[in-house]
């Protein structure tokens, strides 16, 4: 479960609503060793979420992902080299917002010590949306670390900048939107009605920095609750605004 503030990325904090979700995902994977350093791994993934508050968010997602993985050296220090690419087909209740999702990624890991590793990673996404408004692209880079405190316990972090198009939620009613100047700006702008009338949405130009920190307690038997918080600034030309994420999940791997 999350609990999002300014689910609605909204950059009126008067106007902005907070929201919980509920879901639940699996995945299924399958690892060839194709050489002794290059490995494939295939997976598939599916998922559902809920959103009790705003029922138009409720959806239904399923993808693949493959991936192709090079280690460069023996043992458990060597880095790892992954390029993988992810499609996603997801369909909401409010079904304007069904979409597909292309993913090409490319990622570094170094394990330093037996219980401190990083990952250095960039990504390109494409959401090839039904309506202008989701029809969106950007790009990413991030650094993450892992750190085993103990056998039980796993600390994590990570920063990430994302550059390109954003979607973005306005509401146009009462006195108007708080950033009238910033109209010029918009794309691909349409009415919808996920959170009440008068409400817009649309891409924008802009860049988002990303902190996040989790830490994840092992349940054993392959079972864990990670607890991860997260915070987002998004910054467009005339427009900013935040959006902040604590989730709780439940974990069981076979």
């Amino acid at each position: 479960m999350t609990w999002e503030g300014n689910l609605t990325r909204c950059p009126d904090p008067v106007a902005a609503k907070d929201a919980w979700l509920y879901g639940a995902a699996g995945t299924a994977g399958w690892r060839t060793q194709f050489s002794r350093d290059v490995a494939l791994e295939f997976a598939a993934t599916a998922s559902v979420e809920s959103c009790p508050k705003f029922d138009g968010l409720d959806r239904v997602s399923a993808g693949v992902q493959g991936s192709v993985r090079r280690k460069f050296g023996l043992g458990p220090f060597a880095p790892v080299l992954t390029a993988d690419l992810t499609g996603t087909g997801s369909s909401y209740r409010e079904s304007p917002r069904n979409a597909t999702r292309l993913a090409a990624g490319l990622s570094l890991s170094q394990r330093w010590t037996g219980d401190w590793q990083t990952v250095v990673s960039a990504e390109i996404l494409q959401n090839y949306g039904r309506l202008a408004a989701y029809d969106y692209h950007n790009h990413s880079l991030a650094l993450e670390t892992h750190y085993d405190l103990t056998g039980r316990w796993r600390l994590s972090a990570g920063a990430c900048r994302q550059w390109g198009e954003h979607v973005v939620y306005a509401w146009l009613g009462g006195s108007g939107a708080s950033f009238p100047y910033a109209y010029a700006t918009w794309k691909g702008t349409v009415k919808v009605p996920t959170y009440g009338p008068n409400w817009y949405a649309y891409t924008m130009d802009a860049h988002a920095d990303s902190i996040w920190f989790a830490v994840a307690p092992a349940l054993g038997g392959d079972r864990a609750l990670p607890l991860r918080f997260e915070q987002t600034a998004v910054v467009g030309l005339g427009e900013s605004f935040r959006v902040q994420l604590i989730s709780l999940s439940f974990v069981q791997r076979f």
